[in-house]
């Protein structure tokens, strides 16, 4: 089993607090969480403060804070720790930040409960060769890397890949699958609000719902409607006492009593590296810069964020130049469009599609 160099913020108990506290990450640095002698969900208890916040980002909305007690973390760890114990990896690559519910559950608690050794990577950073059997902690850009990194997964002797915050990329999924065919995937299908909702272990499956969650009474199968849950595990708004059902804007068709597939989103959201965004509001916005010009924000599938989504715009280059232009003004950076093109017809809508 690999060792976790030593170094400035890799003592694990810093680390922790640095995360609980200010939600950094040691980009580029290695913890072992091991040395933290964590046996059980006692010990882990013990670490960690009594409640602690949450926050959503605000893009489709006002940003409020989510309260989880340390109860209600160790849950949920426990619950990923022994989904994933099976595959016996000796590392944890982390791609997800820890300031996140996601990053944090992943990035440290599991890891200090299964006693492995973690390396924290940047955006960028491909995967390290060195562990036999890395458990991969994945955002959506994280599969662009692994794709081209196919040598380094031909050496491993398993891969364990770990998704959630966004779209999954099917396509990079199954070119990852066939350099590397122990690919063992794990879908966490949650959100700040909820924790963990379910799992699917395959890009095409349906999810299972985890053992402490269920669905609202009265959603009924084969039916499309917004994903309703309630347990044990909601986290409380500001303000307010833990909610008895969580409604997501995630559009589900149920098919059995505990089990769902994912068919899109209401409204229009878009979740672009983990944040959501509503296309509607984008295009109000870029319409107030250029006003009587006819576009429209178009969803697209995603190589690299798993989604995005373009502007398309009925008019002239120099029409085009002045959204391109209102975008860079007006829209946060990592809000901008993927492209913005021009297209003879009038531009259609397109963003409920998974």
């Amino acid at each position: 089993m690999p060792t976790a160099a030593r170094g400035p913020g890799t003592d694990p108990r810093a680390c922790l607090e640095a995360a609980l506290t200010h939600g950094r990450t040691p980009l580029g640095r290695s913890v072992d969480w091991r040395e933290l002698g964590v046996r059980d969900a006692g010990d882990l208890l013990a670490l960690l403060p009594p409640v602690l916040p949450f926050a959503t980002s605000g893009t489709t909305g006002t940003p409020r804070r989510w309260w989880r007690t340390r109860e209600q973390l160790v849950a949920e760890a426990e619950r990923l720790a022994a989904l994933l114990a099976p595959a016996r990896s000796d590392a944890v690559l982390v791609h997800a930040p820890l300031r996140h519910l996601y990053g944090l559950l992943l990035g440290a608690l599991v890891p200090a409960l299964l006693g492995l050794p973690a390396y924290y990577r940047g955006a960028v950073e491909p995967p390290r060769p060195g562990p036999h059997r890395p458990l991969v902690v994945a955002v959506p850009s994280t599969w662009s890397l692994l794709k081209r990194s196919l040598s380094v997964l031909r050496g491993y002797r398993a891969l364990t890949v770990v998704h959630s915050t966004g779209r999954l990329p099917v396509d990079s999924v199954r070119r990852v699958r066939r350099a590397a065919p122990s690919l063992a995937l794990y879908e966490v299908h949650g959100s700040t609000e909820t924790g963990m909702i379910a799992v699917r272990t395959t890009e095409d499956g349906e999810f299972a719902l985890a053992d402490d969650v269920e669905l609202t009474p009265g959603l009924a199968p084969g039916r499309t409607v917004p994903l309703s849950v309630r347990g044990a595990r909601l986290a409380r708004p500001d303000g307010g006492p833990p909610p008895v059902d969580h409604v997501l804007d995630d559009l589900v068709r149920v098919t059995g009593p505990r089990a769902y597939r994912l068919v899109g989103r209401a409204g229009r959201i878009v979740k672009i590296d983990g944040r959501r965004a509503d296309l509607a509001a984008v295009e109000a916005t870029l319409r107030a810069a250029v006003p009587g010009l006819e576009l429209a924000c178009v969803l697209v599938p995603d190589p690299v964020r798993g989604e995005w989504y373009e502007v398309r715009v009925r008019g002239s280059l120099e029409q085009r130049r002045a959204v391109v232009d209102a975008a860079a003004r007006l829209l946060p950076a990592w809000q901008a469009p993927r492209a913005v093109l021009t297209e003879p017809h009038p531009p259609r809508r397109r963003s409920r599609a998974l």
